[in-house]
Formats: structure tokens, sequence, C-alpha cells
């Protein structure tokens, strides 16, 4: 059975164009971490060889004999330099400048690129996910800016409360007060902010899985 899978990405993709006339691209993937401040970013090679596009990310393989070197850089020195990814934390929202600087050992040939990015101070609530041990969407979470303390009740379409919880990042795994997965189906959310110019969140989530999945 197919499984949904929440992926929230912005992609910006960077061409230079080499000597000898091969176009060496570098993607960035940004994807925003539980909390919205925390943005991870994924250096990728695009390889236009013969008019075909092929985009694959960079990998420990690419660093061994230092044939690609990497730089992150900015306002904001990363937290954790990966060579091929980064994640930066900002204190605040805003508009920050994210810089990358590849060094490509064969042909000597250093590559930079600047782009601006848009940190938003906002809720993402999903509305499914996948209790279980399959590894994906396992978990509802609400991302949040991981400094404000968030408040969620949840309801069986009957009323009756399943989960309830309060944390700068809301974590349900599925199971109610008892320790059991609730049945599949939609239930309802209230979530408030200790902020109060944030105002209250409602909405549906939708809990779908496999009954096998959770018997492990």
């Amino acid at each position: 059975m197919s499984r949904l899978k929440v992926f929230i990405y912005l992609a910006l993709i960077f061409v230079v164009q080499n000597a000898t006339g091969q176009v060496d691209s570098v993607t960035f993937s940004f994807e925003k971490d539980v909390s919205v401040f925390r943005i991870i970013c994924q250096a990728q090679k695009v390889d236009t060889t013969g008019g075909v596009i092929t985009m694959t990310n960079f990998e420990s393989t690419d660093t061994v004999g230092s044939a690609y070197t990497f730089d992150w850089g900015g306002d904001q020195e990363p937290v954790n330099d990966g060579s091929y990814r980064a994640t930066y934390e900002f204190l605040s929202a805003g508009t920050y400048t994210v810089n990358l600087s590849v060094y490509e050992d064969a042909t000597g040939t250093t590559y930079t690129e600047t782009r601006d990015i848009s940190v938003i101070d906002e809720i993402i609530i999903p509305n499914v996910f996948t209790p279980g041990f399959d590894g994906y969407n396992d978990l509802f979470i609400v991302k949040a800016n991981g400094t404000v303390p968030l408040e969620i009740s949840i309801y069986s379409r009957t009323g009756t409360l399943v989960h309830h919880s309060k944390a700068p990042i809301i974590v349900w795994d599925g199971r109610n007060s008892s320790g059991s997965f609730v049945g599949q189906g939609v239930y309802y959310y209230i979530l408030t902010s200790a902020d109060p110019a944030v105002e209250t969140k409602k909405g549906f989530v939708h809990v779908y899985y496999d009954k096998e999945d959770l018997n492990q």
C-alpha cells in the first residue's frame, strides 16, 4: 500500500558555465526542519550532457580526495557544516543571504552563488499522517518557531479527547492517553499559542495506517 510522504522544501537552481562549454549546475534544496527558523540546505549537482538534465545530490563519495569541497556562509554561519549539507538556525523571521562556494578539484574551478532566503514565522499543521513503524510520516508534527509554547487538543468525531499536549513543537505519535493507537479516521484539533497575536487554529487531521505496522 502506498505511503503518503510529506516534504516541504524550496528549490533554487544555480547554473554556471565552465571553460569547456559544458554546463555545470549546483542546486540548493531548502527544507524547513521542525522549527521553521531552522533551514536544512542540501547541495545538488545538475548534469546537462546531451541535452538531458540529470539532478543528483552531492554525496560523501564526492568529497573523497577533495574532488569537491564546500564552503557555506552568508549573513549567518551554519550551525553545522556537513560539507554538501548545512543547517542554518535563525533567531527571528526575515530575509537572509546564504552563500555557497564549491571547489572542483579536477578543473581547479570555484563556483560561487548567493541567494536570499525568506524565513517566515508560521505554524504548519499537517492534515494527514500514518502512525506506525515504517519510517514514513509516522508522527503528527506541528512545525513552528520553536520558541513560543503551543497547546493542542485533538478530538474524535464523537467529541472524545484523544490527545492533549503543550510544547513549542507539538509531536503526536497517534496514541491516546491509555497508550493505544487511535483508530483510523478523521480527528478535529484546536491549537492555541501563548502569543496573543496568533489566532486559534482549528481543523482536521486524517489518521491512516496499515494495522500490520502497529504490531511491530
